[in-house]
């Protein structure tokens, strides 16, 4: 009889240490409200990353129903190119866990933008407070220098960082590759002569993996069909011309063209986001998207003599428009032809 009580008594701590337990968790958890995981001291200073008395550069967020992402950008040139981190966590119903950490590389006009995955290797959470405040310590290593680094942040919501997830990504099959190859027939002699057209890349060594689309245009014949650029002792050679021009003082270069309209890049899941990269010193978008013509100047050997022709092109990828709109090869030999 002395056992069974004895036995009682201990079950009935043990269920007692259990109740208690489970009520200091719900507590902390205040409905998945907030949470706590580390004890380090963080304070609102701690929402600037790096001082500087005119420009600090300082920790931004954005959330969503699923997931919550903390970003910095610092520039890392005079020439306007900038670098951002972003760290990404998945909403759970008490607290945030790691999802995934990024470094995009943002070239503007004068080098190709990237993006590079991250290992974000740990995350604690000081204060959680559901799309209104976070903050906290992370730690991840920069894929480039392999350098481990660790960072406090500390970032307050508005209901205008509140935003829904974007799904609506462009696919270039559906959007350009559709419209291509578009075949050209300069005589009109059922031969086709150029193809404005496109070359696929897949690069599985990046993280994440890419798929590279190069718009350009290319001729069926290199000993007979040539496409110009302006006579000069420096590359690139272009071959996009706007009016006014004229064929003289054009030449077909065999290296050093600048033959990429545009360039599109189409990332593995969950990077669609930046499938579609423009302004970069590989491509004519700055050309193509003013309000002038565009054109490519050609010569075609027939008959062993030359003829000077022009193409008239319209390339608007940011609403997936390709076509040829019109062509003109001139009837007499070794006249130049011009648009004004």
């Amino acid at each position: 009889m002395k056992i069974l009580t004895f036995l009682f008594i201990i079950c009935f701590c043990i269920s007692c240490s259990t109740s208690n337990t489970s009520e200091i968790i719900d507590n902390n958890s205040t409905n998945g409200l907030a949470c706590f995981t580390t004890d380090i001291s963080i304070s609102k200073a701690d929402n600037v990353v790096i001082a500087d008395a005119i420009n600090p550069i300082t920790w931004k967020g954005s959330c969503n129903d699923d997931s919550v992402t903390i970003s910095y950008t610092r520039h890392v040139s005079a020439d306007g190119e900038t670098e951002t981190k972003a760290f990404i966590f998945n909403k759970t119903t008490d607290c945030l866990t790691k999802n995934r950490a990024y470094k995009f590389y943002n070239g503007e006009d004068l080098d190709v933008s990237a993006v590079t995955a991250m290992d974000l290797s740990e995350l604690y959470i000081k204060e959680w407070v559901n799309n209104k405040k976070l903050s906290g310590l992370l730690v991840y290593t920069d894929p480039h220098n392999k350098i481990t680094y660790s960072r406090k942040f500390y970032v307050e919501f508005t209901l205008d960082d509140f935003q829904a997830e974007f799904t609506n990504f462009t696919i270039f099959e559906a959007c350009i590759g559709a419209n291509l190859p578009i075949e050209i027939d300069m005589n009109l002699v059922g031969i086709t002569d150029f193809k404005l057209t496109y070359d696929q890349e897949d690069d599985i060594g990046n993280t994440p993996k890419f798929k590279k689309y190069t718009i350009k245009l290319k001729t069926t014949s290199n000993d007979k069909n040539k496409i110009l650029s302006p006579i000069k002792n420096q590359e690139p050679y272009l071959i996009v011309h706007e009016p006014p021009f004229s064929s003289e003082n054009k030449i077909h270069y065999t290296s050093g063209v600048k033959n990429a309209l545009d360039i599109f890049y189409e990332y593995e899941v969950p990077y669609q986001n930046f499938n579609y990269f423009t302004d970069n010193r590989l491509t004519y978008s700055s050309t193509l998207n003013n309000n002038k013509e565009d054109y490519f100047i050609i010569s075609m050997a027939l008959n062993n003599l030359t003829y000077y022709g022009w193409i008239r092109f319209n390339l608007k990828t940011s609403n997936c428009n390709v076509e040829v709109l019109d062509t003109y090869l001139n009837a007499n030999a070794n006249e130049h032809v011009s648009v004004n």
